[in-house]
């Protein structure tokens, strides 16, 4: 997608009832895309910050434990020359068990609140703009990195980020910031290819972002411990919050806004989608279920992924880690999101998604197989086209739902991605730490076969609807 592409993109037509005002058709519309990757690169480094930082010091804890002083806890190389039998492999076994389990009560902590805070506030931004809600959720992630500073500097007790993980699961989490910029994307483009050049354009500055955050979490963690990597995470989210409040115009201004307030008619208005008794609704319920099915894998993934590299076998370094997940990232940024114009000349808009989750699926099952690094890389080529479904189902719901509702439908997706990362992070993480001993790679076939299901659901959608154009098409003959 070439510039000029992006920028008919995302001024649109002047005479198109989805445009925005004069206000919004200055060059600082684009800062969107900059605002939710700096929020991302400053989110990413803390959650690999903070993975890494509860598996080294249960390591060290439980090393010291066994009076294994003579190995290196906090090395994962050393831990490679002990065979199975060695008293140190079943030590970073058990080690790495508690460390999974950890991550689930952090977790939880972010992802129960967040559910409820996601709706409401999601809701009120077809009341109160977007800027509202970028602040909100900005101004959480950004007070949780502080407090998890201070945990890391003192050296606190682990269960002290559960607190920190309440403050942030107030305030929507990760997810409030992206439903803020997908509907502002959905304000200030027009419909069809449109809207979803601009989601690519959203999801291409995720992209960036996690490939940002994995080199520098690898590196910084590396070279200088815990502390450097989640104070510098916590200086990104203070640029980020400077940026919304100062330089980013609002999206969706006043006169188009709800008069209404009423909290259970904002809360109706994003389950209205699934549950009203309208022509679409069943779209929108396959949309939902197969968007929830695909990023199923796609958070939970990340968590116990870490782990699984850092452990035996492959027993990578942070940095390999960071090297890793960043490679991963571009190939899916040049060969997913950056050619979606490719792929639209090919293939419907639910196809798209579906050769997406397949690409999922594939990854998922050969990681489950892997005993060598090379396999990994493998399992990374499969896994390039992976970003396409988000793309896609955000791009086709958008364009299904009136502009007075983009805020409505968005933390109905928030809702969503949140629901399914507080249990995605609590099944993944619990499976793992059962399966570690038994079967490493156990934990990626189940996420395999969540892929299927998603593919299936997909496939169900491209059918139906299909045979509702047929229908329509036969009725005006």
């Amino acid at each position: 997608m070439n510039m000029t592409d992006l920028k008919r993109t995302i001024t649109g037509s002047i005479q198109e009832k989805e445009t925005v005002s004069v206000a919004v058709t200055s060059w600082r519309r684009f800062l969107i895309g900059p605002v939710v990757g700096l929020y991302m690169t400053g989110y990413m480094l803390s959650y690999f910050t903070i993975i890494e930082y509860t598996n080294a010091t249960w390591r060290e804890k439980k090393f010291r434990e066994a009076n294994l002083t003579n190995v290196n806890a906090t090395s994962s190389d050393s831990l490679c020359d002990v065979n199975a039998t060695d008293p140190a492999y079943k030590v970073q076994d058990e080690a790495t068990s508690m460390a999974s389990k950890y991550l689930v009560y952090f977790s939880t902590a972010q992802g129960a609140p967040a559910i409820i805070s996601n709706i409401i506030l999601g809701s009120y931004s077809d009341a109160l703009g977007r800027k509202f809600l970028l602040f909100v959720g900005v101004s959480g992630t950004g007070l949780r990195l502080i407090i998890s500073t201070f945990i890391i500097n003192y050296n606190v007790n682990l269960l002290f980020f559960i607190c920190a993980c309440l403050v942030e699961g107030c305030t929507g989490q990760f997810t409030t910031v992206t439903q803020a910029c997908f509907a502002y994307i959905g304000d200030v483009t027009v419909i069809s290819s449109g809207r979803t050049y601009g989601m690519a354009y959203i999801m291409i500055n995720l992209a960036l972002s996690l490939i940002a955050s994995s080199y520098i979490a690898g590196f910084l963690i590396q070279h200088y411990g815990f502390l450097v990597p989640i104070a510098t995470a916590a200086g990104l989210l203070v640029i980020t919050l400077m940026v919304v409040v100062l330089f980013l115009p609002e999206s969706f201004p006043s006169e188009k806004r709800t008069r209404e307030r009423d909290l259970r008619t904002m809360l109706k208005n994003s389950l209205s989608f699934v549950v009203s008794k309208t022509r679409d609704r069943w779209k929108y319920q396959l949309i939902f279920a197969a968007h929830a099915f695909s990023e199923f894998g796609f958070i939970g993934r990340l968590g116990v992924e870490t782990l699984y590299m850092m452990a035996h076998p492959f027993c990578w370094t942070s940095q390999e880690v960071g090297h890793y997940t960043a490679l991963r990232t571009l190939a899916v940024m040049v060969f997913g999101m950056g050619l979606v114009r490719l792929y639209k000349m090919l293939l419907s808009d639910v196809g798209i998604a579906m050769f997406g989750v397949a690409s999922y699926a594939t990854c998922f099952f050969m990681e489950a197989l892997a005993n060598n690094n090379s396999l990994l890389y493998i399992a990374l080529a499969a896994n390039s086209f992976t970003g396409l479904e988000s793309v896609m189902i955000r791009s086709i719901a958008s364009t299904l739902t009136d502009a007075s509702r983009q805020g409505a439908l968005f933390s109905a997706f928030a809702a969503v991605d949140v629901t399914i990362n507080l249990l995605s992070d609590i099944a993944t993480g619990t499976l793992y730490s059962l399966t570690v001993g038994i079967l490493r790679g156990f934990v990626f076939i189940v996420l395999g076969g969540v892929q299927v299901i998603a593919f299936l659901l997909l496939l169900t959608l491209l059918i139906g609807w299909h045979r509702e154009r047929r229908l329509q098409s036969t009725e005006k003959i």
